[in-house]
């Protein structure tokens, strides 16, 4: 069973079948969203803050993998090796 985690996301694994659950807060800051990534945790972003977020990641030199989980809505951060930046 599934359990919805006390903050941010992580990957719980039911009956062999990975699953991200999170808990969704439009109320963080790009700021707290850098720390959670620089401890190499996943992190779910309103779209909104997307744009913002990317910038600064590539500022710091933060590699992560985004993925759109509702579109139009929210997407995850997950951290990996470093690889080079889109243009």
């Amino acid at each position: 069973m599934l359990k919805i985690p006390k903050n941010g996301a992580e990957i719980q694994t039911v009956k062999g079948i990975q699953y991200l659950v999170a808990r969704l807060d439009a109320q963080k800051t790009c700021a707290d969203y850098l720390n959670a990534l620089r401890r190499g945790e996943t992190v779910v972003v309103p779209l909104s803050k997307r744009t913002h977020l990317t910038g600064l990641l590539k500022r710091e030199s933060i590699f992560t993998r985004q993925k759109t989980l509702v579109a139009g809505k929210w997407i995850s951060f997950t951290p990996c090796e470093e690889r080079e930046f889109k243009p």
